[in-house]
Formats: C-alpha cells, sequence, structure tokens
C-alpha cells in the first residue's frame, strides 16, 4: 500500500489508536513471516465464503500486512491450501484476512502485543456496532519528569 494512502486511512480511524497501531503495522513487517492459525470467527468467515481448507487447524504464515480503516483493521495476507470441492487435487489459495480472526503463536515475540491490539479492537467494535458514538482516540503521550 502507498505510504500516503496507509497514512490517509489511518488517520481517520476511530476504532484503531494510530500510534500504536502504525508501530504495529512496522514490527509485525520487520518480523514477518509470523506463524498463526486460524480463530472460530475466522474459519467461519472463510467458510461463509465458500472457502474450505485442508487443514483448519494447522499453522499459516502471515507473509504482508496492510491496513483498511475503521472496516478491516490490520489486514494479512496469508497462502493456504484448499480443498477441491469436486475430490480433485488440491489448490494453493491467498487469503487476505483481518489479523483479529487469526490466534498468534503465544511464543512469537509480537504475540502480547496482536492479542491486545485484537483485544481493543473486538471492545471498541462492539461499542460502534451497538449504535454508540465513539469518540477519537487520543495517543497516550509519554510523560516524562518530575510532576508531568
Amino acid at each position: 500500500m502507498r505510504k500516503d494512502l496507509f497514512e490517509k486511512i489511518l488517520s481517520e480511524s476511530k476504532i484503531d489508536d494510530r500510534v500504536e497501531t502504525r508501530q504495529l503495522i512496522l514490527d509485525i513487517e520487520a518480523n514477518l513471516p509470523i506463524p498463526v492459525r486460524f480463530s472460530e470467527r475466522g474459519l467461519y468467515s472463510l467458510a461463509c465464503e465458500g472457502i474450505n481448507l485442508v487443514d483448519e487447524q494447522g499453522i499459516h504464515q502471515v507473509e504482508s500486512v496492510s491496513y483498511a480503516g475503521d472496516m478491516g483493521g490490520i489486514l494479512c495476507t496469508i497462502t493456504a491450501e484448499e480443498k477441491n470441492p469436486n475430490g480433485g487435487d488440491n489448490s494453493l489459495r491467498g487469503l487476505i484476512t483481518s489479523m483479529t480472526h487469526l490466534k498468534v503463536d503465544p511464543k512469537h515475540p509480537l504475540a502480547e502485543r496482536i492479542k491486545q491490539y485484537q483485544k481493543r479492537r473486538a471492545i471498541r467494535l462492539e461499542i460502534a456496532n451497538s449504535g454508540r458514538t465513539l469518540k477519537p482516540i487520543k495517543s497516550k503521550k509519554n510523560k516524562k519528569g518530575f510532576g508531568s
């Protein structure tokens, strides 16, 4: 994604903290590939689109990330083996899914930060979907010095 477009989309987000999300995306990109599994919600989402993976509980690799604003958040590109519905050979398929539909290996150095992102995003999406208005997130400032 073009950097200027990425920054524009991120600056308009009401769901994600701009500073934390930008830094998380940069850190994810620096640590690719990242081993993940699909969550129950992620598998359900794939099934709704008619995608049936050969190994639903298997480990997949996040190959790249992008940002889709409030609608999709951090998006991950994954290649997975899909079952052929006609019984022929299985095929590899590129998938793009939200980070909130994935489970990261708890041993991965970014696992805790990704889990916190997923949790905060899920809560804020629930609030937004309930019809209540969301106030834009203000990034936390690092306070330094006495009395700050």
